[in-house]
């Protein structure tokens, strides 16, 4: 359609029914996350939920206003296309943070140190973000140079692909350990990789859509796709979260771990800190200097009788035994729901 009012920033006419559905379906979505980050004390893992949600409201609501004849106003255009292109980073984070929380939870399997996880990818996606903040701002900017908005676009839309294929790697690598264990079955390992699973999955292929989306003139100037492949596909993501939040199935702390038996939940030491200077941990996250110099690293000693395939950590580690109840129905008092807080 052409816009009648003059100058339309947004190539076709934004629809109005849809704009407004997305804008309080994340508004929902979100606000479910931000009860549950109460509920479960979990907003250092999950709050990145809530952010996100919220940038996607405020998005969407910029684009109500461009879908009720405000189509020549560029810094409402600016704010909601920046706004809706760095969310779904944000949701790739809080991803990289639960499978760190899942690390931990079985860090004798670990193919990395838990608390490198969160860091190493942290890292990564704020520069993701960045990028795409400012790439963003070009394209949608008539002002200024569009080439430039490409080339920074596809730039993050390529590290975004190569640390999803890490993410997978890694996290497949562990689920693999885990299931020679024996102990893949169990919930805070099973339910949440495989959330994690089709979480990047979605993530991927709105990746892939909006590098389409910046080749195909054809794809950019029709506003279907980016309902199906952008804001369905995030709001898939924001409710499946909902439904599956791994604070019931993960343990109130990081020192708790999964013994090898696959039931028993061992109550150990805090985690080893890396006492790397700054610059060494920078450079080399994973320690792989360590690794190849043969080095008996401190988290291994930590984790020695895990590794050994007994109920407990090494013997001079203080150590409670409990059973494992992630859910009230398995709780031998009875029905009753006892929610989990993850710190």
């Amino acid at each position: 359609m052409t816009n009648p009012y003059g100058y339309n920033f947004w190539i076709y006419v934004p629809n109005k029914g849809a704009a407004i559905f997305f804008l309080f379906a994340f508004f929902i979505s979100a606000t479910i996350h931000l009860w549950q980050c109460y509920r479960y004390k979990s907003v250092r893992v999950t709050g990145l939920f809530v952010a996100s949600g919220f940038l996607y409201v405020i998005g969407f609501a910029f684009r109500v206003n461009g879908a009720f004849g405000n189509y020549d106003e560029l810094g409402p255009y600016v704010v909601s296309v920046a706004l809706i292109y760095v969310s779904p980073p944000l949701l790739s984070l809080a991803n990289y943070d639960i499978l760190g929380r899942i690390f931990y939870y079985v860090p004798y399997l670990s193919p990395m140190a838990p608390g490198k996880v969160l860091s190493t990818f942290g890292l990564l996606s704020m520069i993701i973000e960045g990028i795409n903040g400012v790439a963003a701002s070009f394209i949608a900017n008539p002002r200024s140079n569009p080439t430039i908005g490409s080339a920074l676009m596809w730039a993050a839309l390529a590290l975004q692909i190569a640390i999803i294929i890490s993410f997978l790697v890694i996290a497949g690598y562990f689920h693999r350990r885990c299931a020679q264990a024996g102990i893949a079955g169990a919930r805070g390992i099973h339910n949440n990789l495989i959330t994690l699973y089709v979480s990047v999955g979605l993530i991927l292929i709105r990746t892939i859509y909006r590098g389409v989306e910046h080749s195909v003139k054809a794809v950019i100037s029709t506003e279907w796709p980016f309902y199906i492949f952008e804001a369905t596909l995030m709001l898939i993501n924001m409710f499946m979260w909902n439904a599956r939040h791994p604070a019931p199935y993960l343990p109130a702390d990081i020192t708790t771990y999964l013994s090898r038996d696959g039931v028993t939940e061992v109550k150990g030491p805090e985690p080893p800190k890396d006492t790397r200077p700054l610059i060494a941990r920078v450079l080399d996250p994973w320690s792989m200097t360590d690794l190849c110099r043969g080095r008996d690293k401190s988290r291994d000693k930590i984790y020695q009788g895990g590794e050994q395939g007994g109920n407990e950590f090494a013997p001079s580690a203080p150590v409670s035994l409990r059973p494992m109840y992630s859910r009230g129905e398995d709780h031998p008092q009875g029905p009753e729901r006892r929610p989990r807080e993850l710190v």
